[in-house]
């Protein structure tokens, strides 16, 4: 929602509304961002057509961009606001340049619970980022001490 309304996280941010949850994920968002506009050097594009929820008759495609380490799956449509298309998932699993320091698969994720805040949830090897209020996600995977994954999921219907 908030990728799609970037006002409404600004207005929650400067009017300390938004809860811890909201902050963490406007960070992930932000990155995430990073992240898709530089993806990799040849980056192997799929398509699939879905039939679009709203008009009926719209057929709308899903783009899946698959590199070494990294798969982005954005919904395009031309009915969208954002003709650029909206990203539904992001799934990071090689360190990549976009990427902080903190937040490199591989890495010990030294401070990144003081950079991005406490998760909603820890269960296992898994740390859960997310709210009722944004119904996006983050799962950061752990393995041996160091991360091993990083997965965005966006909502949209």
């Amino acid at each position: 929602m908030f990728a799609r309304y970037p006002w409404l996280l600004f207005y929650l941010l400067l009017t300390g509304c938004a809860g811890s949850q909201e902050r963490a994920l406007a960070r992930l968002d932000e990155i995430a961002g990073r992240v898709i506009r530089i993806p990799c050097q040849q980056p192997d594009y799929r398509y699939r057509q879905v039939e679009n929820s709203h008009v009926a008759g719209l057929i709308d495609e899903i783009e899946t961009l698959r590199c070494p380490g990294l798969e982005l799956q954005t919904y395009l449509s031309r009915e969208a606001a954002r003709p650029d298309g909206m990203p539904v998932y992001l799934y990071v699993s090689r360190p990549h340049p976009a990427l902080p320091v903190f937040l490199q698969p591989g890495s010990a994720g030294s401070d990144l619970e003081h950079r991005i805040g406490r998760p909603a949830s820890r269960k296992g090897a898994r740390w859960y980022y997310g709210s009722d209020e944004t119904t996006e996600k983050v799962i950061i995977e752990w393995q041996n001490g160091l991360i091993n994954s990083l997965q965005w999921e966006w909502y949209f219907d």
